[in-house]
């Protein structure tokens, strides 16, 4: 792979849930490349997809219930769809990493955090246990845990939330991996936690010119540490392009809706917030046309009638039927 070719690249990428209720499809044709030491951002409201094409991308879609039916998922040049479980394990962890929202469901309660840092890296390399122990420490200290020697002899319930979500990023990269996914890794963490946990992330990927796609609702973050975004909606792409190009000048009348919600903090009078009417569509009922026509200001009778095509040049892709019509964010505040 030469630098100039994506190091992920998904593309009409649909998985289906089966259900009690019947079959659903989760996320519907996502298309989606990552650079190397690039980091994407996948944003959107809960339920709109963002985890399951996470999940999707490490072979961690629960098979049954959920399957990949359509699409492709190349990462280094190899496809990784239909991927055995055995060759997965390879990757995950060793070139792929993931840091899930809740650190208390990814770490196992009753082990040290030694014992489980350890077993990572000793799985994707040939090294004993305490040379393992060693790199455990030295990557403790490297995502800013103080005292990591005694540290990690601690069991998970004796570290605080930011602690715990630290351990996960030290785990993540213990073996340095080309490729981490990071689903809305700071969550669950307080704001000044979140900005520290956050610029750790920033600060490593660039020291390992490591690529992430970081999957959050948090425009916040996304302005300050991603260089593009992919906003999905009701589990499909509607617009993707550079941070730049999206809160400067978004096209798709979701991502404005997005946008005018962050308050405004150098405001006096901070008026009440504008808020997208209306609920996500049922997907079992899905309506015709756009999927977000029944929220939107802009609908005309065409939504109904087709499903808008991701199309645009200089990397800024909308599925608008209205785009060309629309004011910028900038312009409309």
């Amino acid at each position: 792979m030469t630098h100039n070719e994506p190091l992920l690249k998904v593309d009409n990428l649909t998985v289906e849930f089966t259900t009690d209720k019947g079959v659903v499809r989760a996320i519907n044709g996502v298309s989606f490349e990552v650079m190397p030491g690039e980091t994407i951002a996948i944003v959107g409201e809960s339920g709109c997809g963002k985890s399951v094409s996470s999940l999707s991308v490490m072979g961690l879609v629960p098979s049954p219930p959920g399957k990949i039916v359509d699409g492709s998922i190349l990462f280094n040049g190899r496809e990784l769809v239909g991927l055995s479980e055995k060759e997965y394990r390879k990757l995950r962890g060793n070139d792929i990493s993931m840091i899930f929202q809740e650190p208390m469901t990814a770490l196992n309660p009753v082990l040290k955090i030694s014992t489980q840092m350890v077993d990572v890296i000793r799985n994707h390399n040939k090294v004993s246990k305490q040379e393992a122990k060693v790199r455990a420490i030295e990557m403790l200290r490297t995502v800013g845990i103080p005292s990591p020697e005694s540290r990690v002899n601690e069991y998970p319930h004796q570290l605080s939330g930011g602690m715990r979500q630290r351990v996960m990023i030290a785990m993540a990269l213990s073996c340095n991996p080309s490729l981490l996914l990071a689903d809305e890794p700071t969550t669950a963490l307080d704001v000044t936690i979140q900005a520290q946990v956050m610029a750790e992330m920033v600060r490593l990927q660039k020291q390992l010119n490591m690529a992430v796609v970081l999957v959050t609702h948090d425009l916040g973050v996304v302005a300050e540490s991603c260089q593009r975004v992919v906003v999905m909606y009701c589990g499909e792409v509607i617009e993707q392009g550079t941070v730049e190009e999206i809160f400067a000048n978004p096209k798709h009348p979701y991502t404005q809706g997005l946008l005018k919600s962050i308050p405004v903090v150098r405001d006096k009078k901070i008026p009440r917030l504008p808020t997208i009417e209306g609920v996500v569509p049922d997907l079992f009922h899905l309506p015709p046309g756009c999927r977000f026509a029944d929220r939107c200001d802009k609908v005309g009778s065409e939504c109904h009638q087709g499903s808008p095509v991701l199309e645009g040049d200089n990397g800024h892709q909308v599925a608008c039927f209205h785009h060309t019509k629309q004011t910028s964010y900038t312009e409309a505040v």
